[in-house]
């Protein structure tokens, strides 16, 4: 039981081949990337050779709660745009004024957001 169990969920989440991972790594990327605003995100992003993604939800955001829960939606709608973005290195940046907008307007942020920046559909 446990094996199906694991199996459904490493297919449904984040793979650890994704992860931006050390810290190193993201001042790496702030040093060297590019920034995106908009209103309640900021993307950095830095060309490569494989895809990376990271996320940063700063403790002036909100409580622990909220910054999860921040951290879980761009998580999920990353994860779903996943096959469609360039390579290369990604941050997320939350803004203080993202805790009380929607999951939707996020989603759709993220989009616009990826979609400015020009790294939506293609292949690595």
């Amino acid at each position: 039981m446990e094996g199906k169990k694991g199996a459904a969920a490493s297919s449904q989440g984040f793979p650890r081949r994704y992860r931006l991972g050390a810290n190193r790594n993201y001042r790496y990327v702030y040093r060297k990337g590019k920034s995106y605003p908009s209103r309640n995100l900021v993307l950095v992003y830095l060309k490569g050779k494989e895809l990376r993604i990271g996320f940063s939800v700063s403790s002036k955001v909100g409580n622990a709660v909220a910054r999860n829960r921040i951290r879980r939606i761009l998580r999920e709608d990353v994860r779903r745009m996943r096959d469609r973005l360039k390579c290369g290195k990604y941050i997320l940046v939350a803004r203080t004024s993202i805790v009380n907008v929607p999951h939707m307007e996020i989603t759709q942020e993220v989009r616009s957001l990826l979609a400015r920046a020009k790294l939506l559909k293609e292949e690595c």
